[in-house]
């Protein structure tokens, strides 16, 4: 069966499909990771490659990838489906936009009865630090999984090839050591594995099936995201989840920074028109991330009815 993926609108899946999401930010090689699997496994390739400074995925892609599960018995009758993500910090729509398609996505996939095999988290091992986009959709990634599922998480480094005379295994076990010590360490916790830039096709394969293999073996496919339990178990409205709440406070101290900036840049900017035009841009912007910020905060409202919602199973 040749691979499939449908743009826009979320269309996730049937009930006998193992949903692998591929997250990490713009840039990071998500589609790039998604391709080499499809070419090495003989599926046709969809996902669409965008340059580094721009994003190609703006909504969810799912792709089924076939030839996958067939030497698991427990698991030779299901599909995977492979989800290429948008990151945060995309340059074609805002982060609460991001979170609401993700959020809306999965939460579509769990009411249908999919399942999450496990989920992929792509960094560019070629990034000189760990900068502030980096940390927020680390952050986000976070929760959005959930502790409860980091066992189910697989943290690949990509773009190993573009190396040369820089120390990447150096940075590596900084992101081991510092950046990810949280979500590493234990049976219960993430792994960590290399998109080898030398046999990518292996590598993206090796990958996936050591997700369906643990999932082949243990009752993982049954356990649900942290994003999934609040919005259909829990009956949470969105500004409700923890990754609602991470959001709101990365974007009010945003708000807080480019505000203070932005009185220093108006006082300079007086009787240069370009400068002031500028101004007025930046000025836009800010009220735009304080729209997002109102959006994510629970009204009284919400609460009331999430509350009503958990005590008569509606």
């Amino acid at each position: 069966m040749a691979s499939s993926a449908r743009r826009g609108a979320p269309q996730p899946t049937n009930s006998r499909s193992i949903i692998i999401p591929v997250m990490g930010a713009t840039g990071a090689g998500k589609s790039h990771f998604i391709n080499a699997l499809l070419r090495e496994t003989g599926n046709k390739e969809v996902a669409i490659v965008g340059s580094e400074l721009s994003s190609c995925t703006v909504d969810l892609l799912p792709v089924e990838v076939a030839g996958l599960t067939s030497k698991y018995k427990a698991l030779e009758n299901e599909e995977v489906v492979v989800v290429d993500t948008p990151g945060f910090d995309d340059t074609k729509a805002s982060d609460l936009d991001i979170l609401k398609r993700i959020a809306s996505w999965l939460k579509k996939a769990c009411q249908e009865g999919a399942m999450i095999g496990g989920v992929i988290y792509i960094h560019d091992i070629s990034q000189d630090r760990f900068s502030g986009s980096a940390r927020k959709n680390l952050e986000m990634f976070g929760h959005l999984c959930g502790d409860a599922a980091l066992h189910k998480v697989v943290l690949v480094t990509s773009k190993w090839a573009t190396e040369g005379g820089r120390d990447f295994p150096a940075r590596e076990k900084e992101l081991r050591d510092t950046h990810w010590r949280a979500m590493l360490g234990g049976q219960e916790k993430a792994r960590t594995m290399r998109f080898d830039s030398r046999y990518e096709g292996g590598t993206a394969v090796r990958i996936v099936d050591g997700i369906l293999r643990r999932a082949a073996g243990s009752s993982l496919l049954t356990e649900v995201l942290q994003i999934q339990k609040e919005l259909v178990k829990d009956k949470k409205y969105l500004p409700q989840t923890k990754a609602a709440n991470a959001l709101r406070e990365q974007l009010e101290d945003m708000i807080r920074a480019q505000t203070e900036m932005l009185r220093m840049e108006a006082r300079a900017a007086e009787g240069d028109e370009e400068a002031e035009a500028h101004v007025r841009a930046e000025e836009r912007r800010l009220q735009r991330l304080t729209g997002d910020v109102a959006a994510l905060r629970s009204s009284l409202g919400q609460r009331i009815k999430a509350k009503l919602r958990r005590m008569f199973g509606q």
